[in-house]
């Protein structure tokens, strides 16, 4: 369990380690949050978005997202994609929307006043950079 006065957010996409700092860094300034609880597998939200998710992935997913709600008190979520991703490879447009159905997908599973902020993280002059996803610019399939 976290200390008093320790404070968390939550990581849910790739495991991509190129961009695990800059999804860290926006989550810290977002939620004004000190530590990660980072959840990672290739592809995630490719395979979240398409419900093609191993059952007993998914089940982990879950367990590991309560633990990080409950006893680390997480401050809010961020569902993460990004640009040249081996476990979703497709193109940026179509990788957002899995982004996006990501997000709705773990929203419907959460308490409805904890946060979820979709990202995609691409690749800008020799940098990785964060942009914040807006549903409104994206049709999306409800789940």
């Amino acid at each position: 369990m976290s200390k008093a006065g320790e404070t968390f957010f939550t990581s849910i996409g790739c495991m991509d380690g190129r961009v695990q700092e800059p999804v860290a860094e926006f989550g810290r300034k977002k939620f004004a949050a000190k530590f990660a609880d980072t959840i990672t597998e290739a592809g995630l939200t490719g395979a979240l978005s398409q419900q093609s998710i191993d059952k007993n992935l998914f089940s982990s997913l879950k367990r590991k997202i309560f633990i990080s709600l409950e006893k680390h008190h997480s401050k809010g979520i961020i569902v993460h994609g990004h640009q040249e991703c081996a476990g979703n490879p497709v193109e940026d447009e179509e990788h957002k929307k899995d982004i996006l159905k990501a997000a709705e997908l773990i929203q419907s599973l959460i308490p409805k006043n904890t946060p979820v902020v979709a990202v995609f993280v691409k690749r800008e002059n020799g940098n990785w950079i964060v942009e914040e996803l807006s549903i409104q610019k994206y049709n999306t399939t409800k789940y």
